[in-house]
């Protein structure tokens, strides 16, 4: 069976795996770790949701192809608060009708709330003291609050149909800003970014634990991973940054040095040289003082630059 990721077929062994519904669960796992998730299947051309029940029926052998496609958190997000706005004027058009029962209000309030929470906690993750979600805590809080039969006093049911209004005006508002990020910095704030920087900050607290333990082995492919992740990091900011068709990141470009990593290589080259002669010790020192300062450097300017271009675009 051919898999293919975003239509790049990749190399994928097939261990204990019987059923397409193994395999898919795998790839989950694979693209979750860097901030996507999976948004279609096709096998052998047919389409099929990833919570399909058929995937556990279909067998390996019976495939030739499995085509998966991924969208960033980030994307999914800015979806599904783009959806919500529709999905509210239908809701509200379906009360002031009257043309509502119990369990299609409790979906309809369940999914609000599900998306309001998710969505923007993901999206704000940079930002989380914004006007935004404090505005979305208080539409929440009443939601939540908010009882069907409530809709049968018209005192409640006005004041349910007014929150219904400052949830669009919120959804609005941030749907402008979103559509922004979209044009201007969409990259810069994906989630795989987040990912990058999380497995970076474990490695480099790992790789001294695996060092004082006598496990150098071990260390040495976290060293090498490490560096794989930090370089194509750098690269893929400094490509960001500089190809940004706005003047978005313009205001931040002089603030921070990327002349500074180019000595990544021969850190991690004295780094090598140290584990293997298994001088613990210069390797422990090369870690602390040389890069772990490096990281924390990148860690804190990412989170300056997000909020820094998050306010100019809400302001404006």
């Amino acid at each position: 069976m051919d898999i293919y990721i975003m239509g790049n077929k990749i190399d994928y062994s097939i261990d204990n795996e019987r059923t397409i519904k193994d395999v898919v669960e795998n790839i989950a796992e694979i693209v979750s770790s860097y901030g996507h998730s999976i948004t279609e299947l096709r096998i052998d051309g047919k389409p099929f949701s990833v919570d399909d029940p058929l995937l556990e029926r279909i067998e390996i052998k019976a495939v030739s192809n499995l085509e998966v496609e991924t969208a960033s958190y980030f994307e999914i997000s800015t979806s599904l608060l783009h959806s919500l706005i529709p999905y509210t004027q239908n809701l509200r058009k379906h009360i002031k009708e009257g043309n509502i029962d119990f369990g299609t209000f409790d979906q309809a309030r369940s999914w609000i709330i599900e998306v309001l929470i998710t969505s923007i906690n993901i999206l704000f993750i940079f930002s989380p003291k914004s006007e935004y979600v404090l505005r979305r805590n208080e539409i929440v809080n009443f939601i939540s609050n908010f009882t069907y039969n409530e809709l049968q006093n018209d005192t409640k049911k006005s004041e349910f149909m007014n929150k219904l209004d400052e949830l669009e005006t919120l959804l609005n508002d941030i749907t402008k800003v979103l559509d922004r990020i979209s044009q201007e910095g969409n990259l810069f704030f994906d989630t795989t970014i987040d990912n990058d920087l999380s497995n970076i900050l474990r490695l480099i607290d790992d790789i001294p634990l695996k060092l004082q333990t006598g496990n150098d082995e071990e260390a040495l492919k976290e060293i090498y991973e490490f560096s794989e992740i930090f370089i194509s990091l750098i690269e893929f900011l400094r490509y960001v940054i500089t190809s940004s068709g706005s003047k978005l990141f313009s205001d931040y470009l002089q603030s921070f040095d990327f002349s500074k990593f180019g000595s990544i290589n021969s850190i991690i080259e004295s780094l090598i040289g140290s584990v293997q002669k298994r001088d613990f010790v210069s390797a422990s020192d090369l870690i602390s003082y040389e890069l772990k300062p490096l990281v924390e450097e990148l860690n804190s300017f990412i989170a300056n630059m997000r909020d820094k271009a998050f306010k100019q675009i809400s302001e404006n």
